[in-house]
């Protein structure tokens, strides 16, 4: 039960979709109906989502406008200052010293504290070395003061780890809280979206969207956004969740990556790659994987129950075990099949 399930989205802060906001097409077949926010229960409505018959992306209609969106992030949880190394729990602890090890050897980072012990470790671990690359956004090792923006950056977590990296680092995010907490930190960042930067002024030889593009009224066009404020030979990392993943086709309106009304429009492997094409980018590569299947199926069995928080069923049940090995083992082999999409996409 969530704290607004009675409650409407104002009539007047809604838009209407009648096209795919992907690939412009009008034929589509309804896929989700009455979805309410499960996730974080702060945002109010219920909602209808549909699938594009022309390029398979889903996406909500009607929809929160620009103007009223803002409602649906009043728990979101960028808000936050990144925690400090003593604030943190034993367990937590440990996994940042494993992290930060990791990093400094393979992404030149000065992170602390460290460990030589877990740095040999992680080579052991080819699971946790995935999710720590992923964690980097796949960034090559860089000392030459490149420039690197991160859009959505939150409250700037990532930017700190490739500031640390040696990257010149600028972020941009609509949230003012989570603009605050970044800048705390002492990090370059502007509130708004990709419009705050001019690509006279400004050009970047790495641009990051990290479950970003979901979020966004307009895709193609913050993509083509990105491709002006490009380095030729620079790319974009981008990640976000993937409608056709096995996910979704077994939680259906549980899934985690619907997250109604916060993600207004979800991809296919290939809807990506045609929007990353319009958008001028030529080269495409599909990221290394890493294993997502127990973390999202655990939150969308949550999700199905109306339970705040992770559900221990995908941990502890046999036959739940069972499936996310399954899961994983057809993700591992089939890009397309993945909970998450994470590409890198070159201007060339």
């Amino acid at each position: 039960m969530t704290n607004h399930e009675h409650e409407e989205w104002p009539a007047d802060g809604l838009e209407s979709v009648p096209n795919c906001p992907v690939c412009g097409a009008d034929k589509r077949a309804l896929l989700h109906e009455d979805l309410t926010d499960r996730v974080f229960f702060c945002a109010p409505g219920k909602w209808s989502m549909y699938r594009c018959e022309s390029c398979a992306s889903a996406y909500l209609d009607p929809r929160p406008s620009l103007k009223t969106i803002a409602r649906a992030y009043q728990c979101y949880f960028t808000h936050d200052k990144v925690p400090d190394f003593s604030s943190l729990g034993f367990l937590r602890k440990v996994r940042r010293i494993f992290a930060n090890s990791y990093r400094n050897h393979h992404y030149g980072t000065r992170d602390y504290p460290a460990s030589r012990l877990c740095t040999h470790a992680a080579s052991l671990i080819p699971n946790a070395r995935a999710i720590i690359d992923a964690g980097m956004r796949h960034l090559p090792r860089e000392n030459t003061q490149k420039r690197l923006l991160d859009l959505g950056c939150g409250n700037g977590e990532f930017l700190l780890r490739a500031r640390s990296a040696g990257w010149v680092v600028v972020g941009a995010d609509f949230d003012s809280k989570a603009v605050e907490a970044a800048c705390c930190q002492g990090l370059d960042v502007r509130l708004g979206g990709v419009e705050v930067l001019n690509p006279d002024d400004e050009q970047f030889d790495v641009i990051t969207l990290s479950h970003v593009i979901e979020h966004m009224h307009h895709p193609i066009e913050v993509l083509r956004a990105c491709y002006r404020l490009m380095k030729p030979g620079g790319f974009l990392w981008i990640e976000t969740p993937n409608i056709a993943s096995e996910g979704h086709r077994l939680f259906g309106a549980s899934w985690r990556g619907l997250e109604p009304p916060r993600h207004l429009v979800l991809f296919s492997l290939q809807s990506m790659h045609n929007a990353l094409s319009a958008a001028g980018f030529g080269k495409v590569e599909v990221q290394p994987y890493r294993p997502l299947c127990d973390v999202i199926f655990g939150a969308s069995d949550a999700i199905s129950k109306s339970v705040k928080g992770f559900s221990a069923l995908y941990r502890n049940g046999v036959s739940a075990a069972v499936k996310v090995k399954k899961a994983e083992r057809a993700a591992r082999h089939d890009t397309e099949r993945r909970e998450f999409i994470t590409l890198k996409a070159w201007r060339e």
